[in-house]
């Protein structure tokens, strides 16, 4: 009988970090992975991707180029980031400095910055950079 109070123990302590603790370390961390976001926030969100050539020539390039050779769920989310989408792009703040990494390779640049603009209802806009220097 003892073994069966300590499973049903454990078996709740399982269930409260899964079900409370996760999600609200992961609203804390700002990406809300672990948190259940379809409804509770509507927002939109466009990238702005400029790449810099080696000559230092800055450039600004459709951030949709992107989704050519990336996974499936990343190219759902970066095409037609151009133009203001609707979503809550947690993920994909989570991911940008992933995001400006995949950038170099695709835009052959010397250095490229990505700028992640989202609106949530009436809050002023986020703004959230990744800037990253590109091997040759």
């Amino acid at each position: 009988m003892d073994g069966v109070r300590r499973a049903r123990a454990l078996r709740a302590c399982v269930g409260v970090i899964v079900c409370a603790v996760l999600p609200i370390a992961s609203m804390a961390r700002g990406s809300s992975i672990f948190a259940w976001t379809m409804y509770s926030r509507a927002g939109r969100f466009r990238i702005d991707l400029v790449a810099t050539d080696a000559a230092g020539a800055r450039r600004v390039r459709n951030p949709t180029i992107l989704a050519e050779h990336a996974s499936a769920a990343a190219a759902d989310l970066v095409a037609g980031s151009d133009g203001w989408r609707d979503g809550s792009a947690g993920l994909l703040r989570a991911h940008l400095d992933e995001l400006a990494e995949h950038a170099c390779s695709e835009t052959h640049a010397a250095e490229v910055e990505l700028t992640l603009h989202e609106r949530t209802g009436e809050s002023p806009e986020r703004l959230t950079r990744a800037n990253r220097a590109c091997s040759p």
